[in-house]
């Protein structure tokens, strides 16, 4: 059987891991400056992404990756664009908020084109991008290509990942709002009280959008469009002053949640892992504020580390989680 060339995955791996780790190492930084805890932390997960990331490279490397028709890729590139321009459309030019832009794109998409909805959710995390930093539709058009480009490359890669999606968005807003020279929004990082409602709620979502999609069998895109469409509109309305921050939290472990059962066989795993996203979100407020797909970053590198811990456990003690 004909075997697709690894030059375009390797490029695409590059870029994945490259912008989890830029992520995850400033996260470290900001966390270091607020307490040792939170520093030693932010090094334990660093620390097992990269061995996730090692166990990912040698499988890029001794499996074939099989060829794609160039029409399915055109297609997957072209749903991401629409999905960022239509989600940006929501967001600003009706007023519907970031979250539940995003939240509706991916319920329409798995519902009306449910082939390409994955593409087209990946595109949405673009247009959540803030109208500070993408001035026009031009700008928003440029973002979603390049993350559409990186969605091409990365397709075969980390498969099963929840928030993988989101880093390749992140890389697409990122890459465009620096190639115009925008300044990205200071977050501050909240109160301890405010960060531990922040954390609790990362470590429901999660595992609320894990429990949708496998058990009653909705898919990762529904499931993570539901919880995030859920916490825009009741959030807000529980919690007055925090609540928009607080949905954003709950659509951010929505994508951590959206892992599959080969990468996250246990409710155990995804709890750890909305728990990690839950402290990276604290932690990375002030960096890259506005661009779309950090979320999805930070969800990322917490189901990586996660699986990467467990993957080192299992090959050092024989223990498998249950």
């Amino acid at each position: 059987m004909k075997t697709a060339s690894k030059i375009p995955p390797t490029i695409g791996f590059i870029l994945l891991t490259a912008m989890v780790m830029f992520l995850l190492l400033a996260a470290t930084n900001e966390a270091w400056s607020s307490n040792t805890a939170a520093g030693i932390f932010a090094v334990f997960v660093t620390i097992g992404t990269i061995i996730a990331i090692f166990y990912e490279g040698r499988t890029l490397i001794s499996q074939d990756i099989l060829p794609v028709p160039i029409s399915r890729k055109v297609l997957e590139f072209l749903a991401v664009v629409i999905g960022g321009v239509i989600t940006f459309y929501f967001s600003h030019d009706i007023g519907m908020g970031v979250v539940i832009a995003s939240s509706l794109v991916g319920i329409l998409a798995a519902m009306v084109a449910p082939e390409y909805s994955v593409a087209a959710y990946c595109g949405s995390f673009v247009g959540m991008s803030s109208n500070d930093l993408f001035f026009n539709y031009s700008e928003v058009t440029l973002a979603s290509a390049v993350a559409g480009l990186v969605y091409v490359l990365t397709r075969d890669l980390f498969a099963g990942f929840g928030g993988k999606l989101g880093t390749i968005a992140f890389i697409g807003a990122a890459l465009t709002a620096f190639s115009f020279r925008r300044e990205f929004l200071i977050v501050p990082i909240a109160d301890w009280h405010t960060n531990l409602w922040i954390i609790l709620i990362a470590f429901i979502a999660a595992p609320l959008t894990f429990y949708l999609s496998h058990h009653h069998g909705n898919g990762a895109v529904l499931a993570s469009g539901a919880v995030g469409l859920a916490g825009g509109l009741i959030l807000p309305l529980l919690f007055p002053e925090y609540g928009s921050q607080f949905a954003v939290v709950a659509i951010c472990a929505s994508f951590t949640g959206m892992s599959n059962k080969q990468r996250c066989p246990t409710f155990l795993y995804i709890g750890i892992a909305g728990l990690f996203t839950g402290i990276l979100f604290v932690f990375s407020n002030p960096l890259l504020g506005g661009a779309g797909g950090k979320l999805g970053t930070i969800a990322f590198a917490s189901i990586i580390a996660t699986n990467g811990f467990f993957k080192l456990f299992r090959s050092t003690y024989g223990i498998i989680a249950r």
